[in-house]
């Protein structure tokens, strides 16, 4: 029969446990109960039980804390540990000091229970045939995978820890190595989509589809996470493997895979070959600046680190600016001219193209496009729904890795926009304040009232007003005033005029009235901002 003790600060969750199943029927009994970490390793000792059942959180000494000090004192039980959901990552520490299992409390039932004992039960009669040759090979090689993972993580990915322990085997077990960077990504790039996938869930069965792939190729090969999306294998080729067109055909086989049971697409990026372990730092470098260079040539979507000399060279980066187009951009919202937008759009696109920004000037320009047409749209009334976060549209574009992923969201991006306007013009709820908009954008050159537009429309001034103010949340008066003082701007930014002839350009009754207008519009006198515009451009 298999000796039990039960450990919890919590005497409720205690007696819960302890009557939960009847021991006896799975051949095994209770023999001691403790509350807390220091006198439950008492008790273990003095007992020596078969499975401890122990919380991982408890005062005094945890239960990481309680098992370590249970191999120091060459005690070797089963241990089932007891978790809450937000202590996952301590499990998963347990798991890795040789618990056998782990049970989250609020989804403990008599099954779940039974199952983590007859795995305890498992255990224990592993460790009585210890000396069989064939576990202690499994546990072997268990042991080194882990081992290896260990050493790799703190080598490339945290070497400002304390230096880990020089381990000659993997070493030896690396002889001519290769970093390669997987950078993962949905196959569909669609604006505003959010997260399809849980990497961290999901990334279990990540690591084993690709493992079993690697296994065909690699004599040794090892896989780490240093980003949800990003894998980073580290691998030494089998003899009949080692060139790059077995490295291509790996990587294109974990792409098929990828796409075939997760909808998901890759790019990679491969170091040189790196004949010792103490390269391999080196080796994440080439690595990611191999994967870097798939953002100019994604349809490769595997890049060498020895062809960027000769293949893909960079482009000569350049200031690359796409203000211009806002003034016609603004035009096609305001008079709901969806085509209009898309050939805007198109040569947006020809830009990107022709320039070929680097990503950070890529995702800029987009960030400030879609800012731009976002504040735009909602000052003519579109709801706020249809707008995520700039923070998450900048996350989303941040992610992608390649200029023509970028493009393909410029594109889904266009056709939202460009559906909005067809909408709005189709199913328009007022035509007037889109006639009054109208023709105050083409006659602001003029002296323009209220009572001038309802005349045009051939409305009342009172209409006019109470239907404007409702849907464009300004009075007549303020829009009037805006677009002027736009132009006003642009007229100013010119160094061609004088504050007065500027006046009079839009039809302002004097310099001073021109003036006060234009403060209460930007915040600060013409002067001033002629004097802060000069002082921005140079």
């Amino acid at each position: 029969m298999y000796r039990i003790i039960l450990i919890d600060d919590e005497p409720l969750i205690l007696a819960g446990i302890a009557s939960l199943i009847c021991w006896e029927d799975h051949d095994c009994c209770i023999v001691g109960k403790a509350t807390n970490g220091h006198t439950a390793l008492e008790l273990i000792l003095d007992t020596r039980p078969d499975i401890v059942i122990t919380d991982i959180r408890m005062p005094v000494m945890n239960g990481l804390e309680l098992i370590q000090a249970c191999k120091e004192r060459s005690g070797d039980f089963a241990f089932i540990f007891l978790t809450n959901l937000e202590d996952f990552q301590l499990a998963k520490e347990a798991v890795h000091l040789g618990a056998t299992d782990y049970l989250v409390k609020l989804d403990l039932q008599p099954q779940t229970l039974i199952q983590a004992l007859e795995r305890a039960k498992e255990h224990c009669s592993r460790m009585e045939s210890h000396h069989n040759k064939e576990l202690y090979t499994l546990l072997l090689k268990d042991s080194k995978k882990q081992l290896e993972q260990n050493y790799f993580s703190q080598l490339l990915l945290h070497p400002w820890d304390a230096p880990f322990p020089f381990q000659p085997e993997i070493d030896n077990a690396y002889p001519k190595a290769y970093l390669i960077l997987c950078q993962m990504k949905p196959e569909q790039i669609r604006f505003g989509q959010t997260e399809s996938y849980d990497f961290q869930f999901i990334s279990s069965q990540l690591l084993d589809v690709v493992s079993g792939i690697g296994a065909r190729y690699f004599s040794s090969h090892t896989i780490l996470m240093p980003q949800k999306d990003t894998m980073l294998l580290v691998v030494s080729p089998k003899e009949e493997h080692d060139r790059e067109g077995s490295l291509s055909e790996f990587c294109t086989k974990v792409n098929v895979a990828l796409g075939t049971y997760f909808a998901l697409t890759a790019l990679f990026g491969v170091s040189q070959r790196k004949m010792e372990v103490s390269q391999f730092p080196e080796g994440l470098t080439e690595a990611r600046s191999a994967l870097g260079r798939c953002y100019y040539a994604s349809a490769l979507g595997i890049v060498f680190y020895q062809d960027q000399k000769s293949r893909l060279r960079p482009p000569v980066q350049r200031e690359f600016n796409i203000n211009f187009l806002k003034k016609s951009m603004s035009m096609a919202v305001l008079e709901n001219e969806s085509q209009d937008l898309m050939e805007i759009f198109h040569q947006l696109s020809d830009l990107f193209t022709q320039y070929k920004p680097d990503k950070t000037q890529a995702v800029s320009a987009c960030i400030n496009i879609y800012s731009y047409l976002h504040d735009l749209l909602q000052n003519e009334g579109s709801q706020d729904n249809e707008f995520p976060y700039s923070m998450d549209i900048a996350k989303q574009l941040s992610s992608l890795g390649s200029l023509d992923d970028i493009l393909l969201w410029l594109d889904s991006f266009c056709e939202k926009i460009c559906a909005m306007l067809t909408e709005r013009k189709e199913k328009r709820s007022d035509k007037f304040v889109y006639m009054a908009k109208r023709y105050i954008h083409e006659h602001y050159r003029e002296k323009l009232t209220l009572s001038e537009i309802a005349e045009h429309l051939k409305i009342s001034p009172g209409y006019l007003s109470s239907t404007f103010s409702r849907y464009m949340n300004r009075t007549v008066s303020d829009y009037i005033a805006e677009v002027k003082i736009e132009h006003a701007k642009e007229l100013i930014d010119s160094g061609q005029y004088l504050i007065y002839e500027i006046a009079d350009q839009l039809g302002f009754e004097n310099a001073y009235y021109f003036s006060k207008v234009f403060k209460k519009v930007t915040g600060m006198a013409p002067k001033n901002y002629e004097c802060w515009h000069k002082l921005n451009k140079n």
